[in-house]
């Protein structure tokens, strides 16, 4: 029940978010997901999958690991943006650290693990130049493993991402590889 006006802005911002492509044919226009599209859908699907099919041997993990590994500065970026910093010190208590950690998971016990926690949405946003995206967060504690010193923290899940669906980015209000002393390919363990 669009109008032909609203159906032609929606595809032309899903193309610009470069998830469809539009072919002209003889037939007309055929539009198709890309596979970056493809992706959210799954990802979104596995999840919600995770927590409607909940069996009794299936309870959500109490804990995850990952293997730390550095990213391209990218997180740096958006945690300084006003509306994402203003949300995530909402969450965290204080301001975060302007940056994230990334770490180096297995997908199914990741997936599992967040089907545990309570999710928060930063909604997105639009400035004069572009559309921001929402972000997904869940509170958790991380160490270093075999180590007793616990710093709180957020698992973000940007709505647009250039991370494989194993990667686990964190925010803290703290500098995480200063605070737990980490390395690339330290092991951390999530709670």
């Amino acid at each position: 029940n669009f109008s032909q006006q609203t159906a032609s802005r929606k595809i032309a911002e899903l193309e610009e978010q470069k998830l469809i492509i539009k072919e002209y044919s003889p037939d007309g226009l055929k539009i198709r997901l890309t596979e970056k599209a493809e992706a959210i859908l799954k990802e979104n699907y596995e999840h919600l999958k995770s927590i409607f099919e909940k069996t009794q041997k299936e309870q959500p993990a109490t804990s995850l690991k990952g293997t730390v590994a550095s990213g391209i500065g990218e997180g740096k970026y958006y945690v300084q943006i006003e509306q994402y910093n203003k949300a995530l010190e909402k969450l965290l208590g204080k301001t975060p650290f302007s940056g994230t950690l990334n770490l180096v998971g297995d997908n199914e016990q990741y997936k599992q693990f967040l089907s545990g926690k309570e999710m928060t949405r930063i909604e997105g946003f639009k400035t004069n130049t572009r559309t921001f995206g929402w972000i997904n967060t869940y509170k958790v504690k991380l160490r270093k493993e075999k180590t007793g010193k616990f710093v709180e923290g957020i698992i973000v899940i940007p709505e647009r991402t250039i991370h494989r669906e194993n990667i686990i980015e964190l925010v803290s209000a703290v500098y995480l590889r200063e605070e737990l002393k980490l390395n690339d390919y330290d092991k951390v363990e999530i709670m």
